[in-house]
């Protein structure tokens, strides 16, 4: 039976590849258009909810817990039938909350915000135990990046050396 299940994977992929689909293309194109939608849409919540969201490192400060209910409360009451989708609202509070400055905002111990910028509660001890782990791994994700970028480069330079070495001796 599993064998039957694959085989059937293997051919309606191999179909659907011959046909001139493409399904890499077409999800790496939807998630850059939903990424650049959620950045757009993040900046439009820092226009309308100054108190609240900010673009500025500095200025940024813990959302209260539940913020979503209340921002789709205001944002139905405001835009009427024009209303974000609900992924998009959890889409831009996700890469507001993952930012390294939000997460510095919660391990600084600050209080939590409602839309109005109004401080509602204090951060709890395992939010910051929490922000404190999503900080490092953010760190060494990034740290692995740059030992991968600069594998990559040295890489390069020492096949273009060789290419220029092959160049000579072939002349």
């Amino acid at each position: 039976m599993t064998h039957i299940r694959i085989a059937y994977a293997l051919v309606v992929e191999i179909d659907f590849l011959s046909n001139g689909y493409s399904i890499m293309s077409n999800s790496i194109r939807q998630r850059q258009r939903r990424a650049e939608r959620t950045r757009d849409f993040l900046k439009e919540l820092t226009q309308r909810y100054p108190a609240c969201f900010s673009s500025q490192r500095d200025a940024i400060r813990p959302l209260e817990i539940g913020i979503e209910k209340a921002l789709r409360a205001a944002l139905d009451h405001d835009d009427g039938d024009q209303a974000a989708p609900n992924w998009l609202i959890r889409q831009a509070l996700a890469r507001y909350t993952r930012s390294p400055a939000y997460l510095n905002a919660i391990i600084a111990g600050h209080e939590r915000i409602n839309l109005q910028g109004e401080a509602v509660e204090a951060v709890t001890e395992s939010a910051i135990n929490r922000a404190h782990e999503q900080r490092a791994e953010q760190k060494q994700r990034s740290a692995e990046r740059k030992r991968q970028k600069a594998e990559e480069a040295e890489a390069r330079k020492r096949q273009e050396k060789l290419s220029q070495l092959a160049e000579r001796f072939n002349q």
